[in-house]
């Protein structure tokens, strides 16, 4: 495999998918996370299947359980063939849950064959109990093109006349980073609101499309209730990215010469009129 790489991110709602290429060579990685979650005892088991389905091999595969403030390191592979699964359990604690849908995310960092790091990344929510649908929804993760850092927007939907009060997070894969906390959003009654933040790239390499989760939380009364969206986004090379913002630049302003245009027409045409007449 040469120097040059890409990485794709998951599209599926229950898979997680990344993939490593070599344009030269036709060679791929591509991880794909199967998790199973259940409380037992107390506990957050999730138990891990990930397989490689592309044809190169996937070094130092090593999963990790994120749940609220806590994390748990499986012992992971040194190498994983194409084709080649490998299957984990991990746990963390959860003796106080209350009632509800509680969100959890596993991520895979793994290497090529260039040490160059990568990381797949899937984000699910687990019901707890009985719970009654969420009231809250996070109706779409916009997808987006960056080069080195762009805007990330969700559009929320409140789904009763009650107003709440959401905790937002945005989580991505290592490559990236979100600059900006949200801060915890109102909704009135049936209030539909749109939310940005800003996303930066940190080692993510040009033709890379990464998951992007969006993870909404709020209490209904005993009832916790977390709904995740999800998005994309596209790494592009800097040339690219600026080729596109200068075809966008051109577009608004052919508008606005044609816009100005019309105005002095007008204008002309008012006075001609008021001359005849």
């Amino acid at each position: 495999m040469n120097g040059s790489s890409r990485h794709f991110g998951p599209v599926a709602a229950l898979l997680a998918l990344c993939l490593t290429t070599a344009p030269a060579a036709a060679k791929t990685i591509s991880i794909t996370i199967t998790p199973s979650a259940e409380i037992r005892s107390g506990a957050l088991t999730v138990r891990l299947s990930i397989s490689n389905l592309g044809d190169e091999a996937a070094h130092s595969v090593t999963p990790t359980l994120h749940f609220r403030d806590r994390e748990a390191r499986g012992k992971g592979t040194p190498l994983l063939a194409p084709n080649a699964s490998l299957q984990e359990t991990l746990t963390l604690p959860a003796a106080d849950l209350t009632s509800g849908r509680w969100p959890y995310r596993v991520s895979v960092d793994y290497t090529d064959a260039n040490q160059y790091p990568f990381q797949a990344l899937q984000v699910l929510a687990l019901a707890v109990g009985n719970p009654p649908p969420a009231k809250v929804a996070a109706s779409e993760t916009k997808s987006t093109t960056i080069a080195t850092s762009g805007s990330l927007s969700v559009k929320l939907k409140n789904l009763a006349g009650v107003s709440r009060t959401a905790v937002v997070a945005v989580v991505v894969p290592d490559s990236l980073e979100i600059t900006q906390k949200i801060p915890a959003v109102s909704l009135s009654g049936w209030e539909e609101k749109t939310i940005s933040t800003q996303v930066v790239n940190r080692t993510a390499l040009a033709g890379s499309r990464l998951p992007v989760f969006v993870i909404v939380e709020y209490d209904d009364g005993p009832t916790h209730q977390a709904v995740v969206s999800q998005g994309l986004i596209e790494i592009v090379p800097m040339g690219s990215f600026f080729a596109r913002q200068r075809i966008l630049l051109w577009v608004v302003a052919l508008i606005l010469l044609l816009g100005w245009g019309g105005f002095i027409l007008g204008r002309v045409l008012r006075r001609r009129r008021g001359h005849v007449a």
